[in-house]
């Protein structure tokens, strides 16, 4: 018997989605995805030189979905963080884990833990600082330590389409298993795109590639996809379908060079 819970339960939400003012910004499930949330959402910005302890908004969703008979699945995805959109500039931290199991036999085991930094210099100029921590039990690596800096710049900066591009230098560290244990330097370059089609309805696009300057061509990127739903704006709930491809140049055979996960999520700012 197939255990779909939170499957019927967007179904459900979706069925009552209605016109209503979308307050707070929705966490995300990487750093780029918190930084267009919050640049495309309508909360009160706290002031230039506030506590940077004050104007955060949290949240959390989760997706979970199985079946039971002549196969046993489990899918579990589900993510805590925060984003914080000053006058001067936004933050965002979260943490995500993605689990899968088929037949009793665990298929999938990975997560990420990010804060990203994105200072508002004069329009459309901009700044970033990110750094992530990446966790996957099926590369060839396990640890994946990488940081980036750089200038952004708003390309389209409206009440519906926000497209921010980014270009910066950073490096990363992949160890245990069969890593290669060096440090490699790297240029990031991607984009950050939303657009809301309602007030309860927005999408979003993100990529960010990043070249190994100590191996050049070699490269990896990472593109997400996906809409949200603010199905629920008293409980603060949201649904949000999606996707995220992840490709590394250097994978080699029996891993595959394109990783791609897509999912469906029930998630709540407070």
């Amino acid at each position: 018997m197939q255990t779909t819970v939170w499957t019927t339960l967007a179904v459900a939400a979706l069925a009552g989605t209605a016109s209503a003012t979308t307050s707070t910004p929705s966490l995300v499930m990487n750093a780029s995805e918190a930084i267009a949330s919050a640049a495309s959402s309508q909360a009160a910005q706290p002031a230039a030189g506030s506590s940077f302890w004050t104007g955060w908004k949290r949240s959390a969703d989760i997706g979970l979905n199985g079946s039971q008979g002549n196969s046993d699945n489990l899918n579990v995805r589900g993510a805590l963080g925060a984003v914080r959109d000053a006058a001067d500039m936004t933050t965002a931290a979260g943490i995500s884990y993605i689990y899968g199991s088929e037949d009793s036999t665990k298929t999938k085991s990975k997560g990420e833990a990010f804060i990203r930094n994105d200072w508002k210099l004069e329009k459309p100029w901009g700044w970033y600082a990110i750094g992530k921590l990446e966790y996957d039990e099926f590369q060839a690596w396990q640890w994946r330590i990488s940081g980036a800096t750089g200038p952004s710049y708003l390309l389209i900066d409206t009440e519906v389409t926000m497209l921010k591009l980014r270009a910066g230098i950073g490096a990363s560290y992949e160890t245990g298993k069969q890593a290669q244990e060096e440090l490699v330097a790297e240029v990031n370059l991607g984009f950050d795109l939303t657009h809301k089609f309602t007030e309860r309805t927005k999408g979003f696009i993100t990529f960010d590639y990043y070249a190994n300057l100590n191996d050049f061509p070699e490269y990896r990127h990472v593109t997400s996809a996906g809409l949200e739903v603010n199905v629920d704006p008293t409980a603060n709930m949201f649904l949000k379908l999606g996707a995220q491809n992840r490709y590394d140049s250097r994978s080699r055979a029996p891993i595959r060079k394109n990783d791609l996960d897509y999912f469906m999520t029930l998630g709540w700012t407070f």
